[in-house]
């Protein structure tokens, strides 16, 4: 046991800088053959990294608390008040579907699932469907456990029956078809537009796109063009590249020719998460994915898209709950502890530098940060590593990431 403890806490601890250490209008994709059918326009809610974990496995003590603080500024200590309020807001909006692309859960624990399936079937009830799909947190996991005081315990995960059984009225049931060596499956949002819910997070190949999994992927692109039907595409890992030191591990392995049969087929978009970080990006041959930023984490956004046949329409709503300063702060906090760490001697104006520009990074607004010469230079200098880290960040552009229109091609 005490072997597991310190492996537990090896694992969940090593958690790289903000996941490393932690309206543009754009041309859509020309679609590979034009669809004959169109849909009515739809309004979807997306949402992803709830890292949601049930009230009775944690008592806030010291062991939670420690973990929490050495990660990644997720704000665990308002997660429920969190998850209430989304609920209620997406319950409120009435979109046409609302759709959760992994991370569903802090730890995989099978008593999380459940108490946020039970909280989803609020959304479901009122008419609105919610489709899942697992993320790298939510199945087999060998870190599910409860935390009391100074220690914790291990409690059981789900496999991948399990989950698709605990989420059965979250769109396998419903599904028009489902992969036989994945969570994958594919759902009819309205006659005449598909989604294809992708899961890479096998027990056998965690994070990797499987042969098996790729040839159901096409085999249904295929039925949807037969069908007339238009299809966009929903992962936890990302399709595309978000940042270049954001690649192994945060993007979709043997994700190259997935990238190309959805061009192929005229995939109007993914949707995605993983990253934690607010974030759109084009492929070079015109497919756009949406990431949004973790819920759990300040500011505490989801995205909202409109899809009609002509044209997506994304931008994000932030969640509305009396903690949300205290969260915002949280995250600040853990940026700047992080910048301190690695620049112990530094003075607190390269530390607010650090910090600012990791709030505006995450949260998809880099066009509201003020880029300081000086100040990145110095930081540079004096760590190598942390610059190279900054470097990639400011590479992207000061742009506007919480909203973009595409204009869908035919």
């Amino acid at each position: 046991m005490r072997n597991r403890k310190r492996n537990f806490f090896s694992s969940i601890m090593t958690v790289p800088i903000m996941l490393l250490a932690a309206s543009f209008l754009f041309p859509g994709q020309k679609q590979a053959q034009a669809q004959d059918r169109s849909f009515v326009p739809l309004t979807l809610a997306a949402a992803t990294d709830l890292h949601y974990i049930a009230p009775e496995l944690t008592d806030g003590g010291e062991c939670f608390t420690r973990l929490v603080e050495n990660a990644d500024g997720k704000a665990m200590a308002y997660c429920e008040e969190i998850t209430d309020a989304f609920v209620s807001q997406v319950t409120g909006e009435k979109p046409d579907a609302l759709i959760l692309t992994g991370d569903l859960t802090f730890n995989g624990a099978k008593a999380s699932h459940e108490a946020l399936a039970a909280k989803l079937s609020f959304i479901e009830n009122a008419g609105i469907p919610v489709l899942v799909i697992p993320g790298n947190h939510d199945l087999n996991s060998t870190m599910a456990a409860s935390f009391q005081g100074r220690s914790y315990t291990l409690v059981d995960s789900v496999d991948a029956g399990q989950f698709a059984e605990i989420y059965g009225d979250f769109g396998y049931r419903e599904a028009l078809a489902r992969d036989k060596a994945s969570l994958s499956y594919v759902y009819e949002l309205s006659p005449g537009l598909r989604i294809l819910m992708l899961d890479v997070n096998t027990k056998e190949a965690p994070g990797t796109l499987t042969d098996d999994t790729f040839r159901w992927v096409r085999q249904q692109l295929k039925a949807a063009r037969q069908a007339g039907d238009l299809v966009l595409a929903a992962s936890h890992q990302t399709l595309l590249t978000h940042n270049r030191l954001f690649s192994d591990g945060y993007v979709i392995g043997n994700g190259s020719r997935l990238l190309e049969l959805y061009e192929e087929y005229g995939v109007l978009c993914n949707l995605s998460g993983h990253i934690h970080i607010q974030h759109i990006a084009q492929s070079q041959k015109g497919l756009t994915e949406f990431v949004t930023s973790s819920l759990i984490t300040s500011p505490c956004q989801y995205g909202i898209l409109k899809v009609d046949p002509n044209e997506l329409d994304y931008h994000t709503d932030r969640i509305s709950f009396s903690h949300a300063a205290e969260a915002e702060q949280f995250f600040r906090d853990t940026a700047w502890r992080m910048a301190s760490q690695l620049l112990p001697d530094a003075e607190d104006e390269l530390y607010s530098h650090f910090t600012n520009l990791s709030v505006a990074y995450f949260s998809g607004r880099l066009d509201t940060h003020l880029k300081d010469e000086a100040l990145f230079k110095d930081i540079c200098a004096r760590d190598p590593f942390i610059g190279f880290y900054l470097q990639s960040i400011l590479e992207d552009g000061f742009q506007d990431h919480t909203q973009r229109k595409v204009t869908v091609g035919h």
